[in-house]
């Protein structure tokens, strides 16, 4: 028997975690008991946001010598450095669970030649996880939006009459397929009525109840700025105090499928807001990687410092203006009311065709841009914003609704 107060909560990491983390909390508040799974770097994400949870190693936890055929194929493909905060034994067993479920579906020699050609991209281990929630029990099953082992979550809870609820982040760009497909969540939290209307004319209707929520992850934007105190905190420690900061966070390597040309590295950004603060000494700027692609701060770069680890909110909250080519943090930085400056990719940003963000069309003109407007004319670009709700309240008596109605229907039964 399932219980009505435990839901499951899943991602991967970096702003997908933030959702996670945000419903995790306001459940346990409202007295619920939570599991929370960390896929790759959000397992570590959720532990420093002081939840109780769980890594992708504890799925087969008993059953470890059924994955172990599969976990020494895998070997074969297992990246050769990893992320800090992902264990060696996390990696084996994501690679050992993903191949064993697709052997399983295909045989070993054809499974083998999928991960050879798609990596993990190939990875939907609805087996593994209908026994992982068998053994579970959750009252209802909530993720992002991400393709493998959360969408195999989905589906694997479909074909066990659990209740499903995907939270989208954005605007569902990549994910869209998936979500169109028919074999979905049977509720889809997004960002605001547009989105919703636009999936509905798409072909959702029938398939997933779409909801107009927000993102859980942006409620703290409403009130951001006013934070005046940590903001003179953060920007003492970093040393920007008398400087107007710019903000880079990194795309995506995940996003890459989607561009015709790729994104700049660190080493490009650099210097091209090297010269722009030798000319304006009130400018520095800070560099951010993402989270799935670690990286330093370039050599000889004399007036940028690389994020020292904040979290989203902080490095905007320390911020004066956001240039981004693809990342949700140009998002959040317009929502608070930042100037930003998308370069290069709006389309696949998507929010720049919505509001008054400025675009520039490379790393020069974003130069010229800063260079050329001061931070009050920047400040008057900032307009269209979408309205910030209290999202995660939203979602979280959502997840309560599904969770007592699928109690009720099995009682009935």
């Amino acid at each position: 028997m399932t219980n009505s107060s435990t839901p499951l909560l899943a991602s991967y990491g970096g702003g997908h975690a933030n959702i996670i983390a945000a419903l995790a909390t306001r459940l346990t508040e409202w007295g619920m008991s939570p599991i929370t799974v960390g896929f790759t770097t959000a397992y570590q994400a959720f532990l420093r946001q002081g939840l109780s949870a769980r890594n992708v190693s504890t799925i087969i936890k008993g059953r470890e010598e059924t994955y172990e055929n599969a976990a020494e194929l895998a070997h074969q493909f297992l990246p050769q450095q990893g992320h800090p905060d992902i264990t060696a034994s996390e990696t084996r067993d994501y690679f050992a669970i993903g191949l064993h479920d697709l052997i399983l579906e295909h045989g070993q020699e054809h499974a083998l030649s999928l991960v050879e050609c798609k990596g993990r991209s190939a990875f939907e281990p609805i087996a593994t996880m209908e026994s992982f929630l068998e053994e579970l029990k959750p009252s209802c099953i909530v993720t992002t939006t991400s393709p493998r082992f959360e969408l195999a979550l989905l589906r694997a809870g479909k074909r066990l009459g659990i209740p499903t609820l995907a939270v989208a982040d954005i605007f569902l760009q990549r994910e869209r397929g998936w979500v169109l497909s028919g074999d979905y969540a049977d509720h889809l939290c997004v960002l605001n009525e547009a989105l919703r209307d636009e999936l509905l004319e798409q072909g959702l209707k029938g398939h997933t109840e779409v909801h107009a929520t927000g993102n859980p992850a942006f409620d703290p934007l409403l009130t951001l700025r006013e934070n005046t105190e940590l903001r003179k905190e953060l920007r003492e420690r970093l040393g920007v105090t008398d400087k107007v900061l710019v903000l880079w966070p990194s795309a995506s390597v995940q996003q890459a499928e989607f561009t015709d040309r790729p994104f700049v590295g660190s080493e490009d950004v650099a210097a091209v807001l090297e010269p722009l603060c030798d000319e304006s000494p009130e400018y520095a700027y800070m560099l951010r990687p993402h989270p799935n692609a670690p990286h330093g701060l370039p050599v000889g770069a004399r007036h940028g410092i690389l994020d020292p680890g904040l979290s989203p909110m902080e490095a905007i909250l320390v911020s004066d203006v956001v240039c981004f080519e693809v990342s949700t943090m140009g998002l959040q930085a317009h929502l608070a009311g930042l100037p930003t400056i998308c370069v290069g990719f709006p389309d696949i940003a998507v929010f720049p065709k919505y509001s008054n963000t400025l675009v520039a069309t490379d790393l020069n003109e974003m130069a010229s841009l800063l260079r050329d407007r001061n931070l009050a004319e920047l400040q008057c670009s900032v307009g269209g914003r979408m309205k910030l709700g209290n999202a995660t309240d939203k979602v979280a008596k959502l997840i309560i609704d599904i969770s007592r109605h699928s109690k009720s229907i099995r009682e009935e039964s």
